[in-house]
Parts: structure tokens; C-alpha cells; sequence
């Protein structure tokens, strides 16, 4: 049964009230659902950090082994040519005594280059270990915006639920006096238009989707005999006084 005119202007000026606090509302809302995703945004740049570290630490502790193996083999070999050494007073032949020596020689040309590769690993460690702790150090600076960061949207988040909590209240206690049909028709329209129920007749346009409206349509607003909806986007229409 349609309702009179100014029992819908009425309504019409209750559901303004209610639209501005939704839409604060929602705004809150998508707020909140933006904090979660910033929290793992900066927890997976932490993360990123974390595991750079332990890949350089892994290399770092990989090229310390095979330092220490070839210093071990480097050792080995040295104590190979000592022994080849006090060996050469006991040949008995100078061909014995020539390949003693050349063996020694050999020997001694393996272990330098084993010392130049030993050299080579030094400077590599160290590398490793400055890069370690420059990354240890930028993993703490990160540690400290993550917890920084935590605390700050945990503070928003706080504040937001509280005021979405008043919100709420205020939107019940402004939409008490309208029907039950119109309060449920709104609050359909509200929850799937993310906030925004009503739209003004701009023109012969509806300011929520900007499509031009049926003159019947415009007629049927501007009488107000009952609340009319918009073809396209069905949020309820009215006229801006």
C-alpha cells in the first residue's frame, strides 16, 4: 500500500540521516579490512630480510668449511714435503734423488695454488661476513618498523572497531522510526552498495550510476507517494531540496 506523501518525505529525511553515518561506516569497514593486508605486507618484507640473512649466513658457513678442508689439505700436503724432504739424505741413487725431488716439486706447485685458492676463500668469508652483518643489521631496523608498525595498527584497528561500534548504534537508533519494510528495503541496499542506498535525481540523471533515468521514474520521485528505486543501480531515489 503506498504510503502518504509527507510519511515519505519523512522517511526520505531519516534515510539521509542513516546514509551519512553508513557512509562514514563503511568507510571505517574497509578500513579495517585494509589492516590485515598491510600487516602482511610488512611482515612479508620482514620475512624477505630474514630469509636473505639466512642465505648469506648458509654461504658463509659453506665457504668457512671448505676453507677449513683445504687448509686441512694444505697441511697434509706440507707435511708430505717435510717427510719427502728428510727423505732425500737416505736415497742411495741419483735417480731416486731426481724424482724425490720432482715429486716435491710437484707437491709444492699443488700447494700453492691450494694457498692461492686458501687466499681466495679468506677474502670470500670476509665478504660474507661484512654482507651478514650489514643484512643482521638491516633484519633488526626491519624488526623494529614491523613492531612499530604492529603497535600503530593494532592502535587503528582498536579505535576503528570502537567507532564502528557507535556508529552502528547511531544508525539504529536513527532508521527506529521507519517501517519495517523500509528499514530491511535500506539495509539490503546499503550492505550491497558498500555504503551508499540513496542517490539524487541530478537532472535526469541518478547521481549513483549516472544513467538517465524514465521520465515516468522522475514523476514517481518527485510525486512521493512511495519510495521508488532506481532501474539500474536500485538505490532509492529522491529529489535534493
Amino acid at each position: 500500500m503506498a504510503l502518504l506523501n509527507d510519511q515519505i518525505q519523512s522517511e526520505i529525511e531519516i534515510l539521509k540521516k542513516a546514509q551519512a553515518i553508513d557512509a562514514e561506516l563503511y568507510k571505517l569497514l574497509n578500513l579495517l579490512e585494509e589492516i590485515p593486508v598491510e600487516r602482511a605486507r610488512v611482515k612479508k618484507e620482514l620475512e624477505a630480510e630474514t630469509g636473505r640473512l639466512k642465505e648469506l649466513e648458509e654461504a658463509l658457513k659453506k665457504r668457512q668449511l671448505l676453507q677449513r678442508e683445504k687448509e686441512g689439505t694444505l697441511a697434509q700436503k706440507e707435511a708430505n714435503v717435510k717427510k719427502m724432504e728428510g727423505q732425500l739424505s737416505q736415497v742411495k741413487t741419483n735417480k731416486e734423488y731426481g724424482a724425490l725431488q720432482q715429486e716435491i716439486a710437484s707437491l709444492k706447485a699443488d700447494n700453492s695454488l691450494l694457498e692461492e685458492e686458501i687466499l681466495r676463500l679468506f677474502d670470500e668469508v670476509e665478504a660474507c661476513r661484512e654482507e651478514a652483518a650489514k643484512e643482521q643489521a638491516r633484519v633488526k631496523e626491519c624488526e623494529k618498523v614491523f613492531q612499530a608498525k604492529e603497535q600503530e595498527v593494532s592502535q587503528q584497528e582498536k579505535e576503528f572497531q570502537g567507532h564502528v561500534q557507535q556508529l552502528k548504534t547511531q544508525k539504529e537508533q536513527s532508521v527506529t522510526q521507519l517501517s519495517p519494510e523500509t528499514k530491511q528495503l535500506y539495509n539490503r541496499i546499503v550492505e550491497k552498495k558498500n555504503g551508499i542506498a540513496l542517490a539524487t535525481v541530478s537532472g535526469e540523471v541518478c547521481s549513483g550510476c549516472q544513467i538517465r533515468l524514465r521520465a515516468q521514474t522522475i514523476n514517481e520521485v518527485m510525486i512521493g507517494k512511495f519510495l521508488v528505486l532506481c532501474d539500474n543501480c536500485s538505490r532509492i531515489l529522491y529529489i535534493q531540496n
